[in-house]
């Protein structure tokens, strides 16, 4: 069981904090249960999730696993060699968002890119549904490892590049 001030990775919310661990008697919900109260790190709102939630929930990557996953960057695969079509990626995508996993994020984001530069390089542009995954994965990445390395997450993004390129 996770404790107040935990910060957790919750579903496709991103990161949250734990602000409390309660019985709410909320309309809608199951008052016998214990709830954890979550608060999204990087947007407003509260979210009410019972203890025994089947929607991942998993602790915030340490920053050791983190430094290791960026030195990892580039042995990930980007996957540029299958279907297109919008039904098929999002499908795809958000599987891959599902697992909640740090690596299958960073492989959407070399995925996209990818395609991002071969499209580029065609004078075209990529789809909606990849510029869509692209952002969401960024955006939980980002969060994710802004808090593992204590840094803001609009400079995840440069630090990771400036590793990868070091």
């Amino acid at each position: 069981m996770y404790q107040v001030e935990d910060y957790v990775v919750y579903g496709n919310e991103g990161v949250c904090q734990i602000t409390a661990i309660e019985a709410l008697d909320l309309t809608g919900m199951n008052e016998k249960k214990i709830y954890y109260v979550l608060q999204p790190v990087y947007r407003s709102g509260t979210v009410y999730t019972p203890v025994d939630t089947k929607v991942s929930m998993r602790p915030v990557i340490s920053k050791e696993a983190a430094e290791r996953l960026i030195s990892e960057i580039p042995t990930i695969q980007a996957e540029t060699d299958g279907p297109t079509n919008a039904t098929f990626l999002k499908n795809k995508y958000t599987e891959m968002l599902l697992a909640n996993d740090c690596s299958e994020l960073i492989q959407i984001i070399k995925t996209v890119t990818t395609k991002e530069d071969i499209a580029e390089k065609k004078n075209k542009k990529i789809g909606q549904t990849d510029k869509y995954y692209l952002r969401k994965a960024e955006d939980l990445l980002y969060s994710e490892f802004s808090i593992a390395l204590d840094m803001p997450a609009n400079q995840v993004h440069t630090y990771i590049k400036e590793k990868i390129e070091a």
